[in-house]
């Protein structure tokens, strides 16, 4: 589990000026929120190791606090976080979470003439908050002709991880590129038809 360390912080403190970035704690077993600061560079290493929906450990003021990251809010020009939301999950029951999906390898349809087609960037989970996985990867080489197609249903995350999306949704696929050169002329032909005008 990922270890972030916080700090308590006064609920009108501004704290982005000192490094640091507003963020909140609550959950089923947090009777009052915690209003919190975490170190805006140790965020951003968590973040990129932990993602979304790996379960991280918060401590605090001597205590510590097993929580997923629920939501944040990153500053629309920078880019930065300027403020996040840790929910503190009762690790005996199940939550529901979104894992982003990441494809890895190469199609060799691809090398026939097609374009490789992600429809699905995230899969809806469900599962003890420990065993959320942290993303889930497709390989792509499976997809090796223009038939091939790989769906929500061929998605093995073990016995503990449920995938709640239609089993029938196509993740991802390669779709062949045409040139329709006969089609691309059809509408020339119809603007000379269209601009010939009968003789008086």
């Amino acid at each position: 589990m990922y270890l972030l360390k916080a700090e308590l912080r006064e609920k009108k403190e501004n704290v982005r000026n000192e490094g640091f970035v507003p963020a909140i704690l609550y959950g089923p077993q947090i009777k009052e929120n915690v209003l919190l600061k975490v170190d805006a560079i140790d965020f951003q290493k968590i973040y990129k190791e932990a993602g979304e929906t790996s379960l991280i450990e918060v401590e605090c003021d001597g205590k510590k606090y097993p929580a997923l990251l629920h939501d944040y809010e990153n500053d629309p020009m920078t880019g930065e976080f300027i403020h996040i939301d840790f929910y503190s999950p009762n690790l005996k029951e199940e939550v529901e979470a979104e894992v982003k999906v990441e494809i890895i390898g190469i199609a060799p349809a691809v090398s026939l003439g097609g374009t490789l087609v992600q429809n699905i960037h995230v899969l809806h989970v469900k599962a003890l908050p420990e065993d959320l996985p942290h993303k889930v990867q497709i390989d792509a080489s499976k997809l090796i002709t223009f038939e091939d197609y790989i769906d929500v249903e061929s998605i093995d995350l073990g016995d503990k991880v449920k995938v709640l999306n239609n089993k029938e949704e196509i993740i991802a696929s390669v779709v062949e590129v045409k040139a329709n050169v006969e089609e691309a002329e059809v509408p020339k032909e119809e603007n000379n038809e269209q601009e010939e005008k009968p003789k008086e």
